[in-house]
């Protein structure tokens, strides 16, 4: 095999340096995969190391297959032992644990409901009275004492001037020993049992270390202290440990992993050889060199400037839009141009950003114009649990014979109503030939235990509540709504993901307020059946060539032709909690970076000057990664929505990056954006491809406010709309 021929010469070095400790500072695009995969195929074929004795891990199991492959195809041969940390640490504790005492080899892996039954039943079972949302503090505490080596009484010392501080370490302490006694490790043990097993037992940690000889590791910069314990010790005997990493790209800090985990190697390793990998080949110059502005303000990193031999290419474009409707518009106009003028597909599209809340006007905009789209890393809007449960309260509150809503919030929030009173309430309805609701409404009549009867009440007791307000403007009661049944105490604000949860119930409010203000009269019924025709798949369904719509934590490693990044606000990204924290501002930049680099021909950033969040309009600055990007500001004049901006479309200059045009044919979904407007009039009967027959209802520029018989008014931009007159 020619590697020189393969490889560039930064590639080549590190794959060619067999022996000792290597540590390969890897940008974002720069081929370290394709290090890895040659590295394994140099120490097969060059230094005739046995596949059995190499070890390369990576983070998830998607990677561990791809790499499998690659290696496979690369060399021919099998062997080489490729995984995770917890597959790994899985496979050597079936065959070991037994020398740690407490365990035998059939032990079970309990996932995170399971350790959420458990924490739960132990706190009961205290008698102690605390908020409902305490088992969620407990079980991050948990994890973050093992994530630390610390024990219950350990960890006790480092929190004891914390609230409660006795009692997580109490609950800590039995959970434990409900684990021993069930013969069950979380996964926290996976990885905390494999270190235990090699610092107290030399003759199994040699047996692995003579197994592994040569270790590689992938993502380096998302390890934990554990997985940083592991590796250490598996190479302790050889030294050959080849680490790949990029603490540039280090964004997962809530869940432990340690950038400093490279500065700790290098440290160790005092004879540790450094490479770079700054050579780019997924993005034009323009969109590098915004990289490298942007993550030059971050302090703690080692330090690399990606660069590439391709053409600088278009400029990145900045725009700030008057609200979210209007930035959501944008983006579908560019979108289509692209598509219709210059070649692009569906699937080379990102839109992302960093709160999940912000999502559903861009979905509803790709529904509304027709353009396929999927969620990578999460649920469609409308598709979220949270989201779900508030319309399964509303679709009962309107249909009180919709057993199958009824059934699913009986108990959200947690009302004590386990899976047993469902099914008595149930049997009894059956018998009686009567309604759920009716039982539910005579609970007390029904025969059912005290306690039974007591909490299924509570439920009936929100319904009358809600029934009560039903007649309130439907703005005010979705306010009240929201309220009665207390989502709040469901979830806790201080978890990352409760709080995105919180954060989309309340845009689901906006969402309800926006069709009010577009339909004066408009009924709750009016807005279910509205949702169910933009929340309905079969119409738009997920294909291989669909907009991708993602958080930026879901699309880390991927790539696009055209990258949008939405909702640059501080206080949205960055985050409101960074602004008092270096440290996790150095975080929200690594973010920024990441987003930027899955840019490969055209990178947009957008932000709005007003915003409707937690049920009021919010007046918005800038986010600081623009300023720190050298970006010029563009803002457009503060208009009402209807005259907001509407470019014209303009073809992109193809010789401008590094590859050419292809060929194509437009999709059906995609607007002729040159059709001529002046054809449109108010009380015109239109039909739109999805939704049928409507009538144009208002006027004002390229938009126009279209009512149909079942969705409401909606506002489209007429140049995009797959909209027809009607003859």
């Amino acid at each position: 095999m020619d590697f020189q021929q393969l490889l560039n010469p930064e590639q080549l070095r590190p794959v060619m340096d067999t022996d000792g400790a290597v540590l390969v500072l890897a940008g974002a695009g720069s081929g370290k995969t394709r290090v890895l995969t040659y590295r394994i195929a140099y120490l097969i074929e060059e230094r005739g190391v046995s596949p059995y004795n190499i070890l390369a891990i990576t983070f998830t199991n998607k990677a561990a297959s791809e790499m499998k492959e690659r290696v496979l195809n690369v060399t021919g041969k099998s062997g080489v032992f490729i995984s995770t940390f917890h597959a790994l640490c899985a496979r050597i504790l079936r065959a070991e644990i037994e020398q740690l005492g407490n365990y035998t080899a059939s032990f079970t892996i309990y996932d995170d409901n399971d350790t959420t039954r458990i924490i739960k039943r132990v706190i009961a079972a205290t008698g102690i009275e605390v908020d409902k949302n305490f088992h969620r503090d407990v079980k991050w505490h948990i994890s973050n004492a093992k994530n630390h080596f610390l024990t219950p009484d350990e960890y006790y010392f480092r929190i004891k001037d914390q609230k409660l501080s006795k009692l997580i370490c109490d609950v800590y302490a039995e959970y434990e020993q409900t684990l021993v006694q069930s013969n069950a490790l979380d996964f926290d043990d996976l990885l905390l049992h494999v270190v235990k097993l090699f610092t107290s037992n030399k003759a199994v940690l040699e047996k692995y270390q003579d197994k592994f000889q040569y270790i590689l590791v992938d993502e380096f910069q998302d390890t934990n202290i554990v997985q940083y314990m592991i590796v250490r010790l598996l190479a302790q005997k050889y030294g050959n440990i080849f680490v790949v990493g990029d603490d540039d790209q280090s964004i997962y800090g809530w869940r432990w992993a340690e950038s400093e985990n490279i500065e700790k190697f290098r440290k160790l390793y005092k004879d540790c050889r450094l490479y770079k990998l700054e050579q780019n080949y997924r993005s034009t110059g323009n969109i590098l060199n915004l990289a490298n502005k942007i993550i030059a303000y971050n302090t703690n990193r080692v330090g690399k400037t990606l660069w590439t031999e391709g053409e600088k290419g278009v400029g990145i474009v900045y725009r700030t839009l008057y609200n979210e409707k209007a930035e959501a518009d944008y983006v579908m106009e560019q979108i289509t141009s692209l598509i219709r003028y210059n070649g692009y597909k569906f699937s080379d599209f990102a839109i992302l950003y960093r709160a999940n809340s912000i999502s559903r006007p861009f979905e509803e905009k790709l529904t509304l114009y027709n353009y396929p789209y999927k969620v990578v890393g999460g649920n469609k809007f409308f598709d979220r649990k949270e989201i779900k449960d508030f319309i399964a309260y509303l679709k009962f509150l309107v249909n009180n014979n919709d057993n199958e809503s009824l059934l699913r919030v009986i108990n959200v929030p947690k009302r004590g109503i386990g899976d047993g009173a469902i099914s008595k309430i149930v049997d009894v309805a059956n018998q009686m030939n009567a309604s759920l609701y009716w039982c539910i409404k005579n609970v007390h009549q029904l025969g059912l235990p005290a306690a039974t009867a007591r909490n299924i009440a509570k439920f009936a007791d929100v319904i009358c509540l809600l029934e009560n307000i039903k007649g309130l403007k439907l703005g005010e009661f979705i306010d009240r709504a929201k309220e009665i049944i207390n989502f709040d105490s469901m979830y806790d604000k201080k978890v990352e993901e409760d709080a995105n949860r919180l954060d989309n119930i309340e845009d689901f409010v906006t969402a309800v307020k926006e069709f009010e203000h577009d339909n004066k009269e408009a009924t709750l019924v009016d807005f279910l059946q509205s949702v169910s025709l933009l929340s309905d798949n079969e119409s738009n369904q997920d294909t291989e060539d669909a907009v991708t719509v993602a958080t930026i934590h879901g699309v880390k490693g991927l790539e696009y032709r055209c990258v949008f990044i939405v909702g640059l606000e501080q206080g949205i990204f960055p985050t409101s909690r960074s602004e008092a924290d270096e440290e996790t501002m150095q975080e929200e930049r690594r973010i920024m970076y990441v987003a930027v680099t899955r840019a490969k021909e055209r990178l947009y950033l957008t932000n709005v000057t007003e915003r409707f969040r937690y049920g009021k309009k919010e007046y918005c600055q800038a986010s600081r990664f623009l300023d720190e990007g050298g970006l010029t500001k563009e803002r457009e004049d503060k208009l009402p929505y209807e005259k907001q901006y509407t470019p014209t479309p303009s073809k992109i200059d193809f010789t401008k990056i590094s590859k050419p045009a292809p060929a194509f044919s437009t999709p059906k979904q995609v607007a002729d954006t040159s059709k001529d407007l002046s054809q449109f009039q108010v009380g015109m009967t239109v039909e739109h491809t999805r939704f049928g027959k409507g009538q144009i209802v208002e006027i004002i520029g390229e938009n126009a406010k279209i009512q149909f018989p079942e969705l409401g008014i909606k506002t489209f931009n007429m140049r995009l709309a797959p909209i027809k007159i009607v003859q």
